[in-house]
């Protein structure tokens, strides 16, 4: 008796610690993960030979400035930058400067330069972390060491901190999920000031214009690595406490403790490693704490490891290094000097280690306000999310080149937004399940899993004497319905007639709810992956429409959505030809509404009702009112020769498949 209890506690043991592990990885959070271990793993794993590092070069820049939002580049305005005032202290001078990136748009901060300028010097672009911005202590002492060094260096404040306006906590806390609809990131909108402070610099007569360097703590640090991969003319790389990996954020929950600036739009799947190569050959140096809680070195060490290899393929190894203190997310003496050093080596190629460090002197933070505390009405950077990322533009209805422009939309949909959604490898059925029969027909359930190994359940309702093949109508669940019983419950599309429905437990929905606790960190960790909530649901329900297909009882499949699954509905249809018909009821609007899904820079492409129409010549059903938005939609159809397969009805049950009987009632003209 005593062997058996004891056994049994061994046993318990045993699952308390393989079970919760292992389980993990059917969760959602599991899938996460392992599309993160799968991007960090495969990124840079194998350096690139030169010959395709450079052939390859133009093109991998013009990905990463388009998954920060900067592609194209959106013109170069007049700065019409301003010193403001001027404080001359010993050995060195500080100017208050601002400047505008994009018309209206201002970028404030402070110029440090020597007392004595004798020509053209080596200049520093100093970005700072999220705290007071350019008057904090940290961000006033590293600057004022470079120009007391011979340097011009030029510390700015980040969006939404000190005198710089907007705001940069998007998702993070104000519920802008129309961000990643946009395909905005505030590091675009930080990187792009930047590029317009290195327009500044070497405008200057003090500046060399071919020795310019960055370096920055924390946000600074992202947006360091950011520009260095953006503008080559940034010939020394230095980001400080804010460096990992894809996976190691992941795992560890990471983007819970950061702002959105902190990432980009992953639409090709990059980790820090591939920014690296195109920084690479020029000198980069890594300088983190390994006690940093946001960025553990098992991410940064792995990472700097791949581009080292990069550098020594290029035949620079000497160009790259990693420094590393054991100490917490910021500066230690050990990091700061081997920061100076780097600098003083590759941009005055004076190799000598530095031995003195910042100074303590503070400088009283109203001296150095570039506004003297009264900020520019009607700035600019607080529209900038809306301003920066070109959106797509509304087409015009011409019958000789719609189907061109279908094409091109599809495949800009395809290659970017939904560039992860479909997938590799046909579903393969787990289980089915006869849940038996009542007035209204027989129910069944099928049991699959996604394309990434999240467990799904699609809930069949059959009319009880079905014609053969049978028409089937396929809805997502909605994240709300308590119940999927008896053929999706709540969820069910309230047809009438022999026709069969089916229901589809996407992610988020019944068994795999994920409920408050989580789901505001696995929104704004999905794009890190190429991916967002929505979508992957959207991919969940075109896996088991195509299992659905491989039933010889089933027919023409058309797919429903009211709400926000009539975001999953449009998408799938426009992701599957072979889904004969789209039904909407009460579908939103606009991507712009941040309670609109999101989908990853859907709106670079179009909105709702422009993608909609690209679903043309199949026919389209709304049930119920007619969002004024989606007039301009049937007008296509009807422009287009096809306005009868645009279909307005007074509700669901009165919908049969497009080209059977005719539904009463149904409205056809423009009203």
């Amino acid at each position: 008796m005593h062997r058996h209890s004891i056994g049994s506690f061994v046993l318990g043991a045993v699952w308390l610690v393989t079970t919760p592990l292992a389980a993990q990885e059917s969760t959602v959070y599991g899938a996460a993960k392992r599309e993160a271990r799968a991007i960090s793993s495969g990124s840079l794993a194998v350096p690139l030979a030169e010959e395709m590092w450079t052939a390859t070069s133009d093109q991998r820049r013009e990905q990463w400035r388009e998954m920060i939002g900067l592609s194209p580049l959106p013109p170069r305005t007049p700065l019409s930058a301003e010193v403001t005032g001027v404080l001359e202290r010993d050995g060195y001078v500080v100017e208050k400067v601002h400047f505008q990136s994009l018309p209206g748009a201002y970028v404030v901060g402070n110029l440090y330069r020597p007392a004595v300028v004798d020509g053209p010097l080596p200049a520093v672009l100093y970005l700072c972390g999220h705290t007071k911005g350019k008057v904090s202590p940290t961000y006033q002492a590293h600057p004022r060491w470079f120009g007391q060094h011979g340097y011009v260096a030029l510390v700015l404040d980040p969006i939404q901190l000190g005198e710089s306006q907007g705001f940069h906590h998007g998702t993070h806390r104000e519920g802008r999920w129309d961000w990643q609809s946009r395909g905005y990131t505030p590091a675009g909108i930080e990187v792009w000031n930047a590029i317009r402070a290195l327009d500044y610099l070497q405008s200057r007569a003090d500046v060399d214009p071919d020795r310019l360097g960055v370096t920055g703590l924390s946000g600074g640090g992202v947006i360091s690595w950011c520009l260095g991969a953006a503008d080559e003319r940034v010939k020394v790389v230095v980001p400080v406490c804010q460096s990992g990996s894809i996976e190691q954020v992941v795992a560890d929950r990471g983007p819970d403790g950061h702002c959105d600036c902190a990432f980009w739009i992953n639409y090709h799947r990059w980790c820090w490693s591939d920014i690296g190569s195109l920084i690479a050959p020029r000198p980069f140096l890594i300088a983190s704490g390994s006690e940093d809680v946001l960025w553990r070195p098992v991410g940064y060490r792995a990472v700097a490891e791949r581009i080292r290899g990069q550098y020594a393929t290029l035949g620079a190894a000497e160009h790259f290094d990693l420094v590393e203190d054991l100490s917490p997310h910021g500066y230690t003496p050990k990091l700061r000097k081997a920061i100076f050093t780097w600098f003083n080596t590759h941009l005055k190629d004076d190799p000598t280690p530095v031995t003195d460090d910042v100074t303590d002197y503070l400088e009283p933070e109203e001296n150095l306000l570039v506004f003297g505390g009264t900020l520019p009405e009607q700035d600019a950077m607080r529209q900038v999310d809306r301003l920066l990322v070109a959106q797509g533009e509304r087409p015009a209805i011409d019958p000789f080149n719609w189907t061109s422009h279908q094409q091109t939309a599809l495949n800009r949909l395809a290659e970017t937004t939904f560039r992860q959604t479909l997938g590799s490898g046909l579903p393969s059925l787990d289980e089915f399940r006869h849940d038996g029969r009542d007035a209204n027909g027989f129910s069944g359930s099928y049991s699959l899993r996604g394309a990434d190994g999240v467990p799904l359940w699609v809930r069949v309702k059959r009319p009880v004497d079905p014609p053969t093949p049978t028409p089937l109508l396929v809805t997502a669940a909605h994240a709300d319905a308590r119940s999927s019983f008896n053929g999706g419950g709540q969820s069910r599309p309230g047809v009438a007639g022999r026709i069969a429905t089916a229901v589809v437990e996407v992610r988020n929905t019944g068994a795999t709810s994920i409920g408050p606790g989580f789901l505001w960190s696995l929104r704004r960790t999905y794009p890190l992956l190429g991916q967002t909530l929505p979508e992957r649901q959207i991919s969940d329900l075109l896996r088991s429409i195509t299992l659905l297909r491989g039933e010889a009882t089933n027919g023409a499949i058309a797919v429903y959505g009211q709400r926000e699954t009539a975001v999953t509905a449009i998408y799938a249809a426009l992701l599957d030809d072979q889904i004969t018909e789209i039904v909407l009821a009460d579908p939103p609007t606009t991507h712009q509404d941040p309670e609109t899904p999101e989908l990853l820079g859907v709106l670079r492409i179009g909105d709702l009702p422009e993608n909609l129409a690209l679903a043309f010549p199949r026919p389209i059903t709304f049930v119920g009112d007619l969002p004024e938005a989606y007039r301009w939609t049937r007008q296509v159809y009807e422009m287009l020769g096809r306005g009868d397969r645009f279909r307005v009805i007074p509700n669901l049950r009165q919908w049969r498949p497009h080209g059977e009987t005719a539904v009463a009632s149904v409205e056809t003209s423009r009203e």
